[in-house]
């Protein structure tokens, strides 16, 4: 059994498929965390969703972008339902047109009612910030994003933490405040981080930042917490 943990993989399923056939991934003994982001921006946004809401060995953590799918889902929903459009706030503006969520939503509102049912019961049940492991005696804490300057402090709980935080912090390489716990984060692209991180998963001090930026054109990035060994994939042209 081995635990694998992914983020941001923004509706990339070529190659998230291809990453399981890599690190020969066992939904009977393995195990894989998903720290945010599964949908927006890509092309196979919510099939990426559904083949993970028929695993029960996948397990996923909110980012800021399923937040948002989350926060919206009933408005789709009803808008199906009604056969109609919706109002346009700003932050639903925001995330539909600026930041690739018009293409998750258009995947949904193509879908039978049932199976748009599915998916609001299965991020109903399944919202959540943050995971502690203990893997061979190590722990780790996996966020989306990180935790900003204002928690940045000894002995902070992560349950002090609000989510808007986890889900949106942008935090520097070496930014973890727990000396007892490795942090495994994604939600910034590691090339933004210096070119010399392009397509890498970037360590910093008891801390790993594992989004490729695969979406982007790099890489979709996985880390084996077992041994630490990386796998990669690269972006489909």
């Amino acid at each position: 059994m081995s635990t694998y943990v992914m983020s941001d993989i923004h509706g990339c399923k070529r190659e998230f498929d291809k990453m399981l056939e890599l690190i020969d991934y066992n939904s009977e003994y393995d195990v894989l965390w998903i720290i945010g982001d599964i949908c927006d921006r890509g092309n196979e946004n919510i099939p990426l969703l559904q083949k993970i809401m028929g695993d029960e060995s996948m397990h996923i953590i909110f980012g800021n972008h399923d937040v948002w799918f989350h926060k919206y889902i009933k408005t789709l929903i009803d808008a199906k339902i009604d056969d109609n459009t919706f109002d346009m706030d700003d932050d639903l503006l925001c995330w539909l047109h600026y930041n690739g969520g018009y293409k998750t939503a258009d995947q949904f509102m193509d879908l039978p009612f049932p199976q748009c049912y599915d998916i609001e019961r299965y991020l109903d049940l399944n919202e959540r910030y943050y995971q502690e492991l203990d893997i061979h005696g190590k722990k780790y804490l996996l966020v989306h994003a990180g935790i900003s300057d204002e928690y940045y402090r000894p002995n902070v709980r992560i349950t002090e933490v609000p989510k808007e935080i986890l889900i949106w912090a942008h935090i520097g390489l070496d930014d973890n405040p727990f000396s007892d716990k490795t942090m495994i984060v994604g939600h910034t692209p590691t090339f933004l981080y210096g070119e010399e991180y392009a397509n890498k998963i970037a360590k910093g001090n008891n801390i790993y930042h594992i989004d490729g930026g695969c979406v982007f054109g790099y890489s979709l990035a996985c880390l084996r917490l077992d041994d630490l060994q990386e796998f990669y994939v690269k972006k489909d042209s």
